[in-house]
């Protein structure tokens, strides 16, 4: 029994560091990695760990060869060795690790720690946002350099906002739509308090990073959580109250400050709310543009199966890593052409029907809703940052196949499903 809960604190020490130290200190997490993959390999011998899914195993097989079906493209087509070993690395061993820790994940009652896991990671971004902050005003020197260039603590202070480049920011694209979906579904307990003390905490940490793409997350999560729950058959008028009451905030906040904007003098409100809409719009010179267009200029010449990974346009965004683009979407249109793409769409389309299926009838629905709101808006995140070419984001594309093995009480409809909109 203490081996059993060494091991889960492991895991929850490894979920806290994915949350905060991501992409970076990977000597750090390894101890604890080996422990939960160690003792999986023990207690696996007795057979005691369950799958239960039909569909989780195929999952990451399908993506495995998914995988390798484009490496081999890509050394047909003579791309860099090391570019097709690191696809290699990426998505075929980072995500066995992955699946190894979602079978053991799933057979435990995850249910009980998820919420406690993330606002933990989320106290733990804003005190490093919070540091960053500190030590670039004071100059207090607390950490080396050496640990401040790992983690990208870079702070910029400009008119009207501040600009942080964390590397665990990026990690917010989880956690606030996770923590808003939660408090906008989940029922009066004793995790709320902290749950909107969490939220609270990710959301200035975003706005203290200008992190664009979160706030526009923040928005966006109510109406596409609301949608997951009627897809799921879990919607009723109180969500409905809880998604409608929460888009009257941004407006009485955006009409505040316009009106300090022209009546109140508070100029540096300007620089902050056109930080914001530069979000929304193009400038062709700026890179990402620039490497769309290239990404779907060679796309044309290879348009059918695509370059493979490894792939070279005549746009470079690293010179140590030519084949790295920051758009998702448009490099694997480009590594796996219309062939990839499609058979990419029906692979996440297929499992999002099973996965809303397996939540139809569950007893915990409002925190596996909530896993799969924050699961899409890494994908939505992702069309604009190369979060899924690391070991830590990958959690994310896990987050399907746990659910989908999840151990679980059958729904129990309630009075208050009654009012469930169909």
């Amino acid at each position: 029994m203490a081996i059993s809960s060494l091991i889960k604190f492991s895991m929850a020490a490894l979920m806290m560091m994915i949350f905060i130290i991501p992409q970076s200190f990977f000597w750090l997490k390894l101890p604890f990695l080996c422990a939960v993959l160690a003792w999986m390999l023990v207690v696996g011998i007795h057979d005691h760990w369950k799958i239960r899914s039909s569909a989780f195993l195929p999952y990451y097989l399908i993506f495995c060869l998914l995988t390798v079906t484009w490496c081999i493209v890509g050394l047909v087509r003579v791309n860099p060795e090391i570019a097709v070993l690191e696809a290699l690395r990426v998505y075929v061993v980072y995500m066995g690790i992955f699946c190894a820790l979602g079978i053991y994940v799933s057979n435990l009652e995850y249910q009980a720690y998820v919420d406690r896991v993330v606002i933990a990671g989320a106290f733990g971004i804003g005190a490093v946002a919070l540091y960053a902050l500190l030590d670039h005003i004071l100059q207090l020197g607390w950490l080396p350099q050496s640990i401040k260039d790992d983690m990208y603590l870079q702070v910029g202070l400009h008119q009207g906002y501040v600009q942080m480049n964390n590397v665990n920011i990026g990690i917010l694209t989880f956690i606030v739509p996770y923590l808003l979906s939660r408090v906008l579904m989940g029922e009066q307990d004793e995790q709320r308090g902290w749950m909107l003390l969490g939220l609270a905490v990710a959301v200035v940490s975003a706005v203290l990073a200008s992190r664009r793409v979160v706030l526009v997350l923040l928005v966006i999560t109510p109406l596409l959580a609301f949608g997951l729950t009627v897809l799921a058959g879990q919607a009723n008028q109180r969500h409905l109250r809880r998604f409608t009451q929460f888009y009257t905030l941004p407006l009485l906040i955006a009409g505040a400050g316009s009106l300090l904007v022209i009546y109140g003098g508070f100029d540096f409100l300007d620089g902050f709310s056109g930080r914001l809409a530069s979000a929304f719009t193009t400038d062709a010179d700026a890179p990402r543009p620039q490497q769309h267009a290239a990404l779907m200029a060679a796309f044309t010449d290879n348009y059918f199966w695509g370059s493979g990974f490894g792939g070279l346009t005549s746009v470079i965004r690293s010179d140590e890593r030519p084949w790295t683009f920051e758009l998702t979407y448009s490099r694997l249109l480009f590594n796996a052409g219309l062939v990839g793409m499609g058979i990419l769409l029906l692979f996440f389309c297929t499992y999002l029907f099973l996965t809303l299926r397996k939540i139809r009838h569950s007893a915990h629905a409002s925190i596996l809703v909530s896993l799969l709101t924050g699961f899409l808006t890494v994908l939505i995140a992702t069309a604009s940052n190369p979060y899924l070419s690391s070991f830590d984001f990958l959690f994310a594309l896990s987050i399907i196949p746990l659910i989908l093995n999840t151990t679980d009480r059958p729904h129990q409809r309630s009075a208050v499903d009654e009012g469930a909109t169909q």
